[in-house]
């Protein structure tokens, strides 16, 4: 963990730093007798900032959200020497204050902008000039939901200052920064993470009918809406996206949350608008009056900076649909942390990553690990107390401790980044905080756990959810991953505990829950407990005959759960038995029109739900029987025979590509 080093830079904004949904530029200029070969700049704001050196575009929507450690923030680095030249040159920002916080965001409170530049000699300060941009102004309504920070963005090109960036820009209502003591902001931690990825202008085909302009995307992705038009002043026009308003899921289907749309109130003659906010879907909706003549509907596409190199494709066209949609399912739930959906919360709830975690590996370059990773140094840092949240960061963190148990157990986040990574820092992390959470829960007289409320008892939505089998299974599950951490970093001062958690829990279900057939609490019977109770080892496997005619006959789970039902099958090896079920259950989200997975099968809540990829595991992990035991320095793959006649498939090993083809024989050609 690298602190940043700002010495000699100072926090800046204008006079009022309290206010919320503040947009200020700032300007500097700096001489320089020679370029230096590297310019290394350390920058970090509350909340999102633009920067250009010398006109040209340098960071677009730079700021990881906070919190890096409580209290604290990110800072990001970068180099500008590329941007340099000799003589005068100009930096400007444009830096976005958001004045509140959500299930992504953690707001310190005031607006601040800090950077530091020593190889070029730029350090904030009372010298950088600054304004509130005049053309940014409130939005009506609509408004955007709770569940993330930010707000609409509106602008008013009558209002518009110009090009803040040019050379020639004249500073007339820019006034000396005022400096701020460091009093809420904290320490800022030095991100990992890479800059977002910023695609090129592109424009749309659009039809325009009644006032009403939709445009088609590439796909499902977050963009930066472009405009160009013809007004007579003073019209405003409404662009959003087709996902702008979205139910919540299952047991909330009745509820619309609304996202970020943009209001563009026009100057006479042409316009041109290229929005910094991103917005999220499949479709721009562009909504103006008469008057208004659109010329150009268009994009930038931005998300986080890692290739999409793995790929699966056989014979069979809908499974490769579901493989396809999967993989952009992951992609768009990536940004400044992991979220559930981009369209309504941008939580990182920690079940979700569960799921994804194992995805990344086989789907994208390295960098993806480090937002990975981020992923558990959240969850492990932003702790509360003992108590480890999902939602972090941000405001609205909640506990739901079975996707807290699920993301400590020996097939959830932690586990698989593990497994994969061989990241040697993990197991001294990631050990004291998991037993000091297990300790948590206390036995009732049976010795059983009695359930821990936490802020939500949630196992997953809809009905017949077994949560006694499910929490007391995940319990023994996280309490021998915690084992396994503790063996592994030399660290035994709780074995005696794990050890006889495990083994009285693992009687205690056996003399409670299993029923002759089946695992249960209640008088029904729940797929996902029974699957729990086989990946967690609670279930001989003398009874897998039995656990696999419940996992083809029972469906409660919703896509959630359904992950560890089909793992379950294939890890009692009936893998084909888990690809017909995964077919069935996921029909009609292959065949609809959307390019990513809904947030449940019963079609409801959002079209695009982070916690519905796992086929992309699936297919890698059992169809094709890829193995690794190095961290992905090697691996061996042992295909399923009698599904697919041909796979053609590649994946990122060790920063490397590997193509592998498999033929009628299940014979394996690596490419």
């Amino acid at each position: 963990m690298e602190i940043a080093d700002f010495k000699n830079a100072e926090w800046i904004w204008g006079e009022d730093n309290k206010t919320k949904d503040q947009k200020m530029v700032f300007r500097y200029k700096v001489e320089l007798d020679e370029v230096p070969d590297k310019a290394w700049c350390l920058a970090a704001c509350d909340t999102k900032f633009w920067l250009w050196i010398n006109g040209e575009e340098v960071v677009w929507e730079g700021g990881v959200f906070r919190e890096s450690v409580p209290g604290c923030g990110w800072a990001e680095k970068f180099d500008i020497a590329p941007y340099l030249k000799k003589g005068e040159n100009i930096l400007s920002a444009l830096v976005w204050f958001y004045g509140n916080g959500g299930r992504n965001n953690q707001n310190s409170g005031e607006a601040g902008f800090i950077l530091s530049c020593p190889d070029a000699g730029i350090f904030s300060g009372e010298k950088f000039l600054c304004a509130h941009h005049p053309a940014y102004v409130m939005s009506g309504d609509p408004r955007p939901s709770y569940l993330y920070g930010g707000d609409n963005i509106a602008f008013d090109a009558h209002l518009d200052f110009g090009d803040f960036t040019s050379d020639d820009f004249e500073e007339i209502e820019f006034v000396p920064a005022t400096v701020y003591e460091n009093k809420v902001w904290g320490d800022m931690i030095v991100s990992e993470l890479p800059l977002l990825h910023i695609g090129s202008l592109e424009e749309c085909d659009f039809n325009d009918e009644d006032g009403r302009a939709v445009a088609d995307l590439p796909y499902a992705m977050t963009v930066s809406a472009y405009l160009e038009l013809d007004a007579e002043g003073g019209e405003t026009v409404d662009i959003r996206t087709d996902r702008f308003n979205v139910n919540g899921g299952p047991g909330d289907e009745f509820h619309n949350y609304n996202s970020q749309r943009i209001e563009y109130i026009c100057k006479e003659g042409r316009n041109e608008f290229l929005c910094p906010m991103y917005i999220y879907g499949e479709k721009l909706i562009v909504s103006h009056p008469e008057t208004v003549k659109l010329k150009t509907v268009g994009f930038r596409e931005s998300g986080y900076d890692t290739e999409i190199v793995g790929k699966f494709v056989t014979e069979d066209k809908l499974f490769n649909k579901l493989i396809e949609k999967s993989i952009r399912t992951l992609y768009v739930c990536m940004r400044n942390n992991f979220m559930d959906c981009p369209d309504r919360e941008r939580g990182q709830w920690i079940g979700d990553v569960s799921v994804q975690a194992p995805q990344v590996f086989f789907v994208f370059d390295d960098k993806a690990k480090y937002l990975l990773k981020k992923s558990i140094l959240d969850f492990i840092r932003l702790r509360k107390g003992d108590v480890l949240v999902g939602n972090v960061p941000g405001e609205h963190f909640s506990e739901l401790p079975s996707q807290s148990l699920v993301a400590i157990s020996e097939f959830g986040l932690i586990a698989e980044y593990y497994n994969y990574s061989l990241d040697p820092e993990i197991p001294s992390l990631v050990l004291e905080p998991i037993v000091n959470y297990l300790k948590l829960w206390e036995t009732d007289e049976r010795g059983l756990l009695i359930g821990r409320a936490g802020n939500w008892r949630w196992f997953d939505h809809l009905w017949n959810a077994d949560e006694d089998v499910l929490e007391n299974c995940l319990y023994v599950s996280a309490c021998k991953f915690a084992l396994r951490m503790a063996e592994i970093s030399g660290d035994h001062r709780f074995d005696g505990f794990l050890r006889e958690r495990c083994v009285s829990l693992s009687a205690l279900i056996e003399i409670n829950f299993w029923k002759g057939q089946y695992y249960s609490s209640r008088d029904f019977v729940d797929d996902r407990a029974n699957a729990i109770a086989v990946l967690s080892g609670v279930c001989p496997v003398d009874r897998y005959p039995l656990m696999r005619k419940i996992l083809l006959t029972v469906f409660n789970s919703t896509p959630y759960m359904e992950r560890f039902v089909l793992c379950a099958l294939c890890e009692m090896g009936y893998v084909r038995d888990a690809y017909d079920r995964m077919m069935s259950r996921y029909y009609n989200l292959a065949r609809n029109d959307n390019s990513t997975l809904w947030e449940d099968f019963y079609i409801l809540g959002t079209k695009n739900h982070a916690w519905t990829g796992s086929p992309v595991e699936i297919a890698f992990k059992y169809l094709l029987g890829f193995k690794t035991t190095d961290g992905f320095k090697s691996f061996t793959v042992d295909p399923v025979k009698g599904i697919f006649e041909e796979i053609e498939c590649s994946f990122n090993l060790n920063g490397s590509v590997v193509s592998l083809s498999v033929d009628k024989e299940g014979q394996t050609k690596v490419k």
